[in-house]
């Protein structure tokens, strides 16, 4: 009487968390059980995620054999255990192979993918993949399952789980004081994107303050203590803080960082947001070669046009920022569009309830 839940990262630890307590309701006698990181709440996390969070090409090699050994215990563990389901979340490049190695062990029990490879941007090929070894995925878009079902993947779209807790938004726990000035910045949440967009978010911080602003850096949860030290002592002296990015975001005039949900996050809270994305020469290589869409950004692919600003690679430097800072400043035409498009998105997002469908979507297969 059990499930097997796996995250890689920090997002999917808080939608596995959120997923966990919607099952326990629904199946209240199942044992959720697997891998996880410290924000997994609701799971006997028995294996940590961190050693998923790896950065550079030569550290991803050398610990190609600790993935390996990982993957195999975690596929012998669900054989040997035989869950009700096994439920994946995000993170296909440790995911996918993990699936395969299940089923061929001889796994025959329902797998459910939360937040499936995003198969409508890039590596479409991997479709093949969730439709051998999945028996429903759950996307966070309506975008995206209409490009799983194209594939004859098993999709079920029923809304955005961000929507439940950003919907009018009210701050929880610790809060910052008004000030129309503000400006939060956001480097990241893993150490590659942090090393990579503090030397420009420096520069653009100072920057901001002789405009009159009030610069902020977030330290998003879940880092680890050198890249909390990293943002913290930032050779700009710039402010930081670890109050939650939601309530930075919140407590801001608008928002500059990482790629990321963050983005989305922000369109929620009805704030403009610049979208950083600066990687290693190899990565960016691979990225446009793979990749089949316009944009980077969510925000950007549901408003089928270039609605928050994308500084990618070459592209992310301060006086770039800052000229999209000037304009959504001084230009009340560009200004009242962004704010008109966020609207109009929000329509695409679906309605509250999303997790609570998702659960009881698996207590479906599970009790089928």
């Amino acid at each position: 009487m059990s499930i097997f839940i796996s995250t890689g990262e920090l997002s999917g630890d808080i939608y596995a968390a959120k997923l966990s307590a919607a099952l326990h309701k629904i199946l209240p006698h199942e044992r959720l059980w697997g891998m996880g990181g410290a924000l997994a709440e609701g799971i006997s996390t028995e294996w940590d995620n961190a050693l998923l969070h790896i950065i550079g090409l030569r550290r991803i090699i050398k610990s190609l054999p600790s993935l390996f050994r990982l993957r195999k215990e975690l596929a012998e563990a669900v054989v040997k255990r035989a869950p009700r389901a096994v439920i994946v979340v995000d993170s296909p490049d440790f995911h996918i192979p993990l699936l395969s190695k299940i089923r061929a062990l001889g796994y025959k029990g329902p797998v459910v993918y939360v937040c499936p490879p995003t198969i409508w941007a890039w590596r479409s090929g991997r479709a093949k993949y969730l439709k051998r070894y999945c028996d429903l995925c759950l996307p966070l878009f309506h975008f995206e399952e209409k490009a799983l079902q194209a594939w004859n993947v098993r999709s079920y779209w029923c809304g955005n789980p961000l929507i439940d807790d950003l919907d009018n938004f009210v701050p929880v726990g610790a809060s910052l004081p008004d000030d129309a000035r503000r400006v939060a910045l956001l480097p990241g949440s893993r150490r590659s994107e942090i090393k990579a967009l503090l030397p420009v978010l420096q520069e653009t911080a100072l920057r901001l303050k002789g405009m009159g602003l009030h610069p902020v850096f977030s330290i998003a949860p879940g880092l680890d203590e050198a890249s909390k030290t990293m943002v913290r002592d930032n050779k700009a002296g710039i402010e930081t803080t670890g109050i939650s990015g939601r309530n930075l975001m919140h407590a801001s005039k608008f928002v500059i960082g990482a790629s990321g949900t963050t983005a989305v996050e922000a369109m929620l809270l009805n704030r403009y947001m610049i979208v950083l994305y600066k990687g290693t020469s190899l990565e960016w290589r691979i990225y446009k070669m793979l990749t089949h869409t316009p944009f980077v950004s969510i925000p950007n692919v549901l408003a089928e046009k270039m609605m928050f600003p994308e500084l990618l690679q070459d592209d992310a430097r301060a006086d770039r920022i800052l000229h999209y800072v000037d304009l959504y400043l001084h230009d009340k035409d560009y200004c009242d569009g962004i704010h008109k498009q966020i609207v109009s998105n929000r329509r695409l997002m679906g309605e509250p309830g999303a997790i609570q469908r998702w659960a009881e979507s698996i207590s479906r297969l599970v009790n089928s």
